[in-house]
């Protein structure tokens, strides 16, 4: 049996174990460190609210975020899908321009480049080091650099017009130095061949409705709402070739 011992009822016992002065007293500003301005703003009006209304405006904010979190995501599906198409008619072309395409017209026009270069470079009078020459390969090779960049999504269209009109301009000063040096200016072979598809892709390019789908998706797609989803999922714009 325990052995309790006896004390004179007016006897104070002394605090044993813990009490409440054992436990620190968290001070007032500790809570208030704990909530930003805003936070204490709002839950300051949420307090406000009568107690039957509170639950229900946290249940239409959460409604509202929901609604808001799908409508982000479909639009934003939508947009990367109709970007996809568009960002595609480069390599696939446009319906209207019945399998002519961007890029196999870019490709055409630096293979002929290249033919008519090595041609010239192989005659008398011209030569690897002719400066018309060196202006031709120098164009070719950044034509061939920014293609490249293109297919790597590190440049856009208006780089490639760019640089199509500097080879455009190159390779007609040295067909123009190579018909001074022709015993016949106006027969001038296979050469004249290449530069004359050379040409054509040329015309092919001018021609394409490339530019004219790009301007209708650019219109449909430029409006504030999805210019926000664009930002919002790293959608990049489709530039015209020009």
């Amino acid at each position: 049996m325990a052995d309790f011992e006896r004390r004179n009822p007016g006897e104070q016992q002394s605090p044993q174990g813990f009490d409440e002065t054992s436990y620190r007293a968290s001070g007032p500003a500790e809570e208030a460190r704990a909530l930003t301005p805003v936070q204490q703003k709002l839950a300051g009006l949420e307090k406000a609210l009568p107690k039957a209304l509170r639950s229900r405006a946290a249940a239409l904010l959460l409604a509202l975020l929901v609604l808001f979190g799908g409508a982000v995501g479909l639009g934003g599906a939508k947009l990367r899908a109709r970007y996809n198409e568009a960002a595609g008619w480069y390599t696939a072309g446009v319906p209207a321009d019945n399998g002519y395409t961007l890029s196999d017209e870019l490709n055409e026009r630096a293979y002929t480049a290249a033919n008519v270069i090595t041609t010239a470079i192989n005659t008398p009078g011209l030569g690897a080091d002719a400066p018309a020459v060196t202006a031709a390969q120098v164009a070719l090779d950044g034509f061939t650099a920014c293609q490249e960049e293109v297919a790597e999504g590190g440049a856009g269209m208006s780089e490639m017009y760019r640089a199509d009109e500097a080879l455009d301009a190159a390779v007609n000063l040295l067909y123009g130095e190579m018909q001074a040096l022709a015993d016949d200016p106006l027969n001038m072979g296979a050469v004249g061949q290449q530069y004359g598809r050379f040409n054509s892709a040329g015309t092919i390019l001018g021609s394409l409705h490339y530019n004219e789908a790009v301007l209708a998706y650019q219109n449909e797609t430029g409006g504030p709402w999805a210019s926000l989803l664009k930002g919002l999922f790293g959608i990049k714009e489709v530039e015209v070739f020009g």
